[in-house]
């Protein structure tokens, strides 16, 4: 009967034993398989984090090594323009190459321009009338006659530069800062008439009124002009001369794209009426100023740092 007894209970617990094994081994197996998971998507996460900061990272390397050695050049600077009498030159200007043959350039210029008309045997007239309301035909004539225009500039550029063993370019704006503009007139041979239209009168000999031969003068007129832009560009031959120097030799241009100044228009010659005398005022013929001009120019240049 023991035996017997045994063997029953031994029938009956054994599934109850395969199941509870059973029963441990999947919630094993699951809990790894979510421990794996969960380890997959961490390695996700880091792989993606390290993605997207690698790839920034590797275009602030590359742009860094890039600039890594960057190569500079001074240069003393003079040209001369035309049609504006222009004398440049720049006692401080640097360029700095972060690539070897491509750079960027600024610095401190000093522009002395001048523009001078002449003319001679000029006559003009036209009509007036006086206090009284009569009508005049005023004259005036001129032997000689010159107009000048001066000014210095302090000029700050920014320019592209392009830079061979032989060639050398270069193009962008400058800020102009005129300093000084003055603007001069001087005659010789002045004289000024009246005929009357309606009384058939002609004065050339009347001083009080201002008519007749007038004395020789000069006259200066200080003119306040504005900042300006211009577009800039240059290119020529880049010449070693052994060690750190070269010598650029080269043709260069200037436009401003505004007007210095714009002073409308005013008669070059006034013919002011006051109580039974008169005066003559006498003017420059400067309206307007936007200057620019072509020329040649020569720098000097010495380089440093990097590649040269």
């Amino acid at each position: 009967m023991k035996v017997e007894s045994y063997n029953i209970c031994s029938q009956v617990a054994t599934p109850y034993y395969i199941s509870i094994k059973l029963k441990h081994l999947i919630l094993h197996q699951l809990s790894t398989l979510n421990s794996q998971l969960s380890t997959l998507n961490s390695q996700l996460s880091t792989l993606n984090s390290q993605l997207s900061t690698k790839i920034p990272l590797s275009i602030l390397l590359l742009a860094t090594s890039l600039l890594a050695h960057p190569s500079y050049e001074l240069d003393l600077y003079y040209g001369i323009g035309y049609p504006d009498f222009a004398f440049s030159n720049a006692p401080l200007a640097i360029s700095v190459y972060p690539w070897r043959n491509v750079g960027f350039s600024t610095g401190i210029e000093y522009s002395m321009r001048k523009k001078t008309k002449k003319l001679a045997n000029v006559e003009e007239s036209r009509s007036i009338i006086d206090n009284d309301g009569e009508e005049f035909i005023f004259s005036y004539s001129f032997d000689k006659y010159k107009e000048e225009l001066t000014t210095q500039i302090l000029q700050i550029p920014l320019m592209l530069k392009y830079r061979s063993n032989w060639l050398y370019a270069a193009a962008g704006v400058k800020f102009g800062f005129p300093q000084n503009v003055n603007t001069s007139v001087s005659y010789e041979g002045f004289a000024t008439n009246a005929y009357l239209l309606y009384d058939d009168v002609y004065f050339d000999d009347l001083p009080h009124m201002s008519f007749g031969m007038q004395k020789n003068a000069s006259l200066k007129t200080a003119i306040s002009a504005k900042t300006l832009l211009m577009l800039a560009a240059e290119s020529g031959v880049r010449i070693r001369l052994g060690g750190s120097f070269a010598l650029l030799l080269g043709a260069f241009g200037d436009y401003s794209l505004n007007k210095g100044f714009d002073r409308g228009l005013q008669e070059k010659v006034e013919w002011l009426e006051y109580i039974n005398e008169a005066s003559i005022n006498v003017s420059d013929g400067w309206r307007t100023w936007q200057p620019w001009s072509v020329g040649g120019m020569a720098k000097l240049s010495f380089g440093f740092g990097g590649a040269k």
